[in-house]
């Protein structure tokens, strides 16, 4: 009995080992770039206003100049761009519209608004 008893066990174990179920891959919600397509305008430390444009091909443009800027990163509230200069450009925003944009060469975030 006591042989049987162990030839069981280290016959459940060997499967318990070798067939272990897969974990199961979480699909991640799709983000939307759609989101972020559309056009805001920011007022500058100086009072001065701006207006940011991202196109349906995710092209940041800014006071019309295109800012030759390369996603780096985008999530459900969130697009981050690296510009020319190796500086981080962020719009951020909330669960209707993007909100706020940061621009790493100054250090400041600004509020979006729809003009």
């Amino acid at each position: 009995m006591r042989k049987r008893s162990i030839f069981l066990f280290l016959i459940s174990l060997g499967f318990g080992l070798f067939h272990t179920p897969k974990a199961s891959k979480k699909e991640l919600p799709a983000v939307d770039p759609r989101f972020f397509v559309g056009s805001w305008f920011f007022k500058d430390r100086r009072n001065r206003e701006h207006e940011i444009v991202i196109d349906p091909d995710l092209k940041l443009t800014i006071d019309g100049q295109n800012m030759s800027a390369k996603v780096s990163s985008m999530t459900k509230y969130e697009l981050s761009y690296i510009d020319k200069f190796g500086y981080k450009l962020e719009i951020r925003g909330n669960e209707a519209r993007p909100v706020k944009f940061y621009d790493e060469s100054e250090n400041f975030t600004y509020d979006l608004t729809n003009g």
